[in-house]
């Protein structure tokens, strides 16, 4: 990837499959939202619901944050292990709470160096508690 200076044209070439986001621009920003289709009248158990009152909060806080507070790499690693999080929700199986606990893991990495998310980042382990 080469940098262009603000103002000139930028564009993305695939060649091939491309699976996932991509976005250009000078301070761009982007929101990832999902809406889980459930099955009608299902209600999520306590524990999921804290887990994700949890990620929304450590989202909105990494939102908050200024490019000398969070590099660009780690932004979008930890915007990438919190989609995982919600998406693996609400499986129950070994599978769906290893995807959570490898989420949980990839974002408390990332963001283990910014000093101001600290209690975001324990209350985010303290919701997933229940998937290790």
């Amino acid at each position: 990837m080469t940098d262009t200076p603000a103002g000139e044209g930028r564009g993305i070439h695939v060649s091939g499959t491309f699976t996932g986001n991509a976005q250009t621009g000078d301070n761009s920003t982007a929101e990832y939202v999902s809406h889980a289709g459930g099955a009608v009248g299902a209600v999520e158990s306590a524990e999921i619901v804290q887990l994700r009152e949890a990620v929304e909060a450590l989202r909105a806080r990494i939102r908050d944050l200024g490019p000398d507070e969070l590099s660009a790499a780690e932004g979008t690693a930890a915007e990438s292990a919190l989609a995982e999080v919600e998406d693996a929700l609400p499986s129950t199986d070994e599978a769906g709470q290893g995807r959570v606990r490898n989420a949980i893991f990839t974002v408390s990495g990332a963001l283990a160096s910014v000093a101001s998310l600290g209690e975001s980042l324990r209350a985010l382990r303290e919701a997933a508690a229940p998937w290790f």
